[in-house]
C-alpha cells in the first residue's frame, strides 16, 4: 500500500467520522419531538409544558452558538468537539433516566448548548482537510449535518408503536 492510498483512505474515513459526528450532534437537537406525547403522557405534562421541551432546546443551541461558538477561535477546535460531544453524550443519558419536568427542561436547555458541536466540526474539517480537497470535505460534512434532522425523525418513528406499548 502507498502512501498516497494510506493517506487517501485516511482521509477518507476521517470526513465519514466527521459527517457523523456533525448528523449525530444536530440530531439531538430533534431527538425529543417525535416522543413529545410519549413524555406529556408519561410526565402528565400540559400541550404547554411538552412545547417547552423543543423550545428550551432550541434557546439552548442559540445560546450556544452565541457563547460558545467564539471559543473555536481562541481554544483548540479538536478538544473543544471532544468536550461538546462527552457533555452531549453525558446529557442525553441524562435525558432519559430523568423523571422531573424542570430537571427535563434544564437538560434540554443543556443539549442544544451541546449540540453546537456540529458547527465546530465544520470549520475543523476546512482545516484538516487536505490540500485542495476541502470544498469536498465541508460538503460532505455539512451533508451528514442536514441528514441528521430527517434521521432523528425517522429513527424515533421506526420505534414509536414499541414506545406505545411501554404506556
Amino acid at each position: 500500500m502507498t502512501t498516497s492510498n494510506t493517506s487517501s483512505q485516511t482521509a477518507g474515513l476521517l470526513i465519514f467520522i466527521l459527517a457523523l459526528g456533525a448528523g449525530f450532534s444536530v440530531a439531538a437537537i430533534y431527538y425529543a419531538q417525535p416522543l413529545l406525547p410519549l413524555m406529556g403522557a408519561t410526565l402528565n405534562l400540559s400541550v404547554e409544558g411538552m412545547g417547552l421541551i423543543p423550545t428550551l432546546t432550541q434557546a439552548g443551541y442559540a445560546l450556544g452558538i452565541l457563547f460558545l461558538l467564539p471559543l473555536g477561535d481562541r481554544y483548540d477546535r479538536r478538544t473543544l468537539i471532544l468536550v461538546k460531544s462527552l457533555s452531549l453524550a453525558a446529557l442525553l443519558l441524562i435525558y432519559s433516566l430523568t423523571q422531573q419536568f424542570h430537571s427535563l427542561l434544564a437538560v434540554s436547555l443543556l443539549i442544544g448548548m451541546a449540540a453546537t458541536m456540529a458547527q465546530d466540526i465544520v470549520p475543523a474539517a476546512a482545516i484538516l482537510a487536505p490540500a485542495g480537497k476541502q470544498g469536498k470535505m465541508v460538503g460532505t460534512v455539512m451533508t451528514g449535518l442536514l441528514l441528521g434532522i430527517p434521521v432523528s425523525y425517522t429513527h424515533l418513528r421506526a420505534h414509536e408503536p414499541c414506545a406505545e406499548l411501554v404506556c
